[in-house]
């Protein structure tokens, strides 16, 4: 049976009158656009195209096909269009776009070839307004959401470790949180961040005040300092993950991980009977 390979194929010799022309505009081999024109007259039963030493003509028959070949292949483009999902526009914390959401979106894409999106980093306060506005379908964030226009679902948290340079006492052995007190601390966020208050609320319940050197808006800045000896540093264990493993950085569990990061999917209300979204939600929460 006829494709629409087959047809478009006919369209672009058609076009050009041309067999070779058809394949450098299609970006296929010569054998192939000849292959697709033979299979082509095989199913029809008619030759479309006289063949000479100038290239090709349509025969007869073949003008008979051509409107009704562009009218198949025009619907058919329509319809696909149509059935495409919608790109995506998710936004995300630095921690997640820099370290969770490209092997999920990856894997994803692998498993849906159609599937596209658009993805901003932004801060916290950021991606609540942008839900909000609708500029974004969907937040990945480290911290809840309460809005009576949003929706959320959880995600397994992740475990705050306490990371250090290999060469620290503390890569050996950690003595405890009291220990904090006599070490720099490079931090993650400003104080108004949600990542750095719940580290600064969970310290300040155990009367822990670490000398903080430094404040960056980067995991992998702070990753850096603390690889220089510049301080420790407390992260969430998904973004120390490749350090630890090739010997940059060591992590520490503090209190038995008692200490986590939060991780939600936050949408907008609206979006709550869109079956493909939430085929895409159910997706993540599988693979996270």
């Amino acid at each position: 049976m006829m494709n629409l390979e087959q047809l478009e194929t006919f369209l672009v010799i058609a076009r050009y009158q041309s067999v070779n022309r058809a394949a450098d505009t299609l970006f296929l081999a010569q054998s192939t656009v000849t292959h697709r024109l033979r299979q082509l007259e095989n199913e029809v039963g008619l030759q479309l195209f006289v063949r000479a030493a100038s290239g090709v003509t349509l025969t007869r028959e073949g003008q008979r096909l051509l409107p009704t070949a562009t009218s198949i292949v025009e619907q058919m483009r329509l319809f696909l269009q149509s059935a495409a999902p919608a790109p995506l526009t998710i936004v995300a914390g630095r921690a997640f776009a820099g370290y969770e959401l490209p092997r999920l979106l990856g894997q994803y894409r692998r498993e849906h070839p159609a599937f596209t999106c658009y993805l901003r980093s932004t801060l916290y306060d950021e991606s609540i307004q942008s839900l909000l506005s609708g500029t974004a379908d969907v937040a990945f964030l480290g911290s809840e959401a309460y809005h009576p226009e949003l929706r959320q679902r959880a995600l397994p948290a992740d475990e705050v470790v306490l990371i250090a340079p290999p060469t620290h006492p503390f890569a050996r052995s950690f003595p405890g949180l009291f220990a904090l007190h006599e070490v720099p601390m490079v931090a993650f966020g400003t104080k108004a961040a949600p990542f750095r208050r719940r580290v600064d609320d969970f310290l300040a319940q155990r009367e822990v005040f670490p000398d903080v050197i430094m404040e960056l808006d980067s995991i992998s800045a702070v990753r850096r300092m603390v690889a220089q000896g510049l301080g420790v540093g407390l992260l969430p264990k998904r973004t120390v993950v490749d350090d630890v493993q090739h010997g940059h950085l060591c992590a520490v569990a503090i209190e038995n991980g008692a200490l986590t990061r939060p991780s939600l999917i936050v949408y907008p209300k609206h979006k709550e009977a869109d079956e493909n979204f939430h085929r895409f939600l159910d997706w993540v929460v599988r693979n996270y």
